[in-house]
């Protein structure tokens, strides 16, 4: 009999498995840094509760591959691309080790500059002198020893002060219930919320961070024997972040829809609450803006390094030398970016967005075909319900990918 992902939260009662959260809440700090929480000021101010949807769809499939990724390194005790390149071949595995790391490259000068932006609106002066002053204080992070235990202990507090911060800005300007609830229904009011929507996916909806989750069971040292308990760990982890996500959207909603001035920004978001709400909801979203910069600028960095230092068959330990080098490189890359083009987040996403046209299919690919394959999983291979949903993300995949494409080709026609 197959495993199922319903069959996955058993163990100790919800509290304690809150407590007890690792990996996957890594995972989450990551994955609400400056593009997600951008894109979803975007959607909620300039469409209201529309697509409030979108982010409760991405992070069910998130959560579905963040699990199966998981599943995948307890069962078989290798990370997915160790066991691709056993599988298919040498050239599969460093193609998704490389392409992912270009990928997180792009999304690393997001981060480097989101944390400027976000201590330029609290206290002042030059962004990209803030840029580079917590980027220097990360790379010092990154070569601590016994990386992995100071990384959980930094998410769970930096989720703690996102939550916190987000739900509170919430809490104090409310939202109109009945009006959200009807965003939970899928609508596209026209094409400009698609292309939004598949945006927002591409942030919340992260491949390679999901593919990362194969690595952080190891440096748990979990393995097979706790394959059921630890299954919350991955809900209730990603489940944080969709959650985070959704708090955003309907503080957005609420604040800014409907005032003819659409906020492109979490700058322009927190200067928007402030003469709604007073000071206080200005600082508590700014406050979680910075956090989750933070947090994005030090993970998002051992994410791309991992995948590359394992596409090239290297020890893809937190503590190797190789992952803690490259690590570096993605972040001094990013504030290089951020010195010299003083890039908004939002435009670098973009730039991210070219090289997830080939990572994102591939790592999909892999995490799905894996975890559906008897002979990798043996009796813990994907169920039907996790089959059907994993299928159904990789269409997500493959619209995130197509919307790339579209807005390359409208540009190119721009100019012909």
């Amino acid at each position: 009999m197959a495993t199922r992902i319903s069959g996955a939260i058993t163990g100790g009662t919800v509290w304690n498995q809150l407590r007890a959260l690792g990996p996957a809440l890594v995972l989450a700090a990551v994955v609400v840094g400056p593009g997600s929480i951008a894109l979803s000021t975007i959607a909620g101010s300039t469409y209201g509760y529309q697509l409030l949807w979108v982010p409760i769809a991405t992070t069910i499939f998130m959560i579905t591959y963040t699990w199966m990724a998981a599943r995948i390194g307890l069962v078989t005790g290798e990370t997915i691309l160790q066991v691709a390149r056993r599988r298919y071949g040498s050239a599969v595995a460093t193609a998704g080790g490389f392409f992912g790391f270009l990928a997180i490259l792009a999304f690393q000068a997001g981060n480097n500059a989101g944390i400027g932006f976000a201590t330029n609106a609290l206290v002042g002066y030059d962004i990209r002198l803030w840029a580079a002053i917590f980027s220097l204080a990360a790379i010092g992070f990154l070569w601590l020893p016994d990386l992995y235990d100071k990384v959980e202990l930094l998410v769970k507090a930096v989720v703690g002060v996102m939550l916190l911060a987000f739900v509170g800005t919430l809490a104090t300007v409310g939202f109109d219930i009945r009006a959200g609830a009807t965003g939970i229904v899928p609508t596209i009011p026209d094409v400009d919320a698609a292309l939004l929507a598949l945006g927002m996916a591409a942030t919340t909806f992260s491949i390679a961070a999901a593919t990362y989750q194969s690595y952080l069971v190891h440096e748990k040292d979990w393995g097979i024997d706790q394959l059921s308990e630890k299954g919350m760990d991955s809900i209730l982890g990603i489940a944080v972040l969709g959650l985070i996500v959704t708090v955003i959207l309907l503080t957005s909603a609420s604040v800014i829809s409907g005032t003819g001035e659409p906020a492109f920004s979490a700058t322009d978001m927190a200067t928007q609450l402030e003469p709604v709400a007073g000071s206080g909801a200005f600082y508590l979203f700014t406050f979680g803006f910075f956090f989750a910069s933070l947090s994005s600028l030090v993970v998002n960095a051992l994410i791309g390094a991992t995948l590359l230092v394992d596409g090239l068959g290297l020890d893809p330990s937190m503590d190797g030398r190789p992952v803690k080098i490259w690590s570096t490189v993605a972040v001094v890359f990013g504030l290089v970016v951020v010195l010299i083009f003083e890039g908004d987040p939002v435009e670098l996403l973009r730039i991210a967005q070219a090289a997830a046209v080939v990572a994102f299919p591939i790592l999909g690919f892999l995490i799905l075909a894996l975890a559906s394959s008897d002979d990798v999983m043996g009796s813990h291979s994907n169920g039907r319900f996790a089959t059907v949903l994993g299928v159904v993300g990789y269409l997500a995949i493959v619209g995130i990918v197509g919307n790339y494409l579209y807005e390359v080709v409208s540009e190119l026609v721009q100019y012909l």
